[in-house]
């Protein structure tokens, strides 16, 4: 297997894990779980695209340029959208703050829609790959 369909199923089972924690009560144990999870789904998600780029010959280094080559690349449809997404993870490391949290949280539980959209882009592009 190679290491784009690892990373692609490990985060196709984060997600899923992202999705539980968000469905939940916003208690505040629920909030500091949905966080955690989203935390590292941005990160297999980012490592997902990086991965990506780099099986079609190309490279980038950071989540910012990652983004916007999966953008031109038809991986994600909007780089603003994962920069906010990368602002939110940034922030993780002050969500003792509960405005912090909040802020975070309210991003973590939109990101599985992107999550499965990023997902759903990759197996087209694979099967283009192999037919050429």
């Amino acid at each position: 297997m190679s290491k784009l369909h690892n990373l692609t199923k490990d985060l196709t089972s984060a997600n899923k894990r992202l999705k539980e924690a968000s469905a939940l009560k916003q208690t505040r144990i629920h909030k500091d779980a949905t966080i955690q999870r989203f935390e590292f789904c941005f990160e297999l998600s980012w490592k997902v695209i990086q991965e990506y780029i780099r099986d079609q010959g190309l490279d980038c280094r950071s989540p910012k340029n990652c983004f916007r080559i999966g953008a031109e690349l038809g991986l994600i449809q909007d780089p603003m959208i994962w920069f906010e997404l990368l602002e939110a993870r940034n922030l993780v490391a002050h969500t003792y703050n509960e405005k912090m949290a909040n802020k975070v949280y309210k991003q973590a539980i939109k990101f599985p829609d992107e999550i499965d959209s990023l997902l759903e882009a990759i197996p087209e592009k694979e099967d283009e790959k192999q037919t050429k």
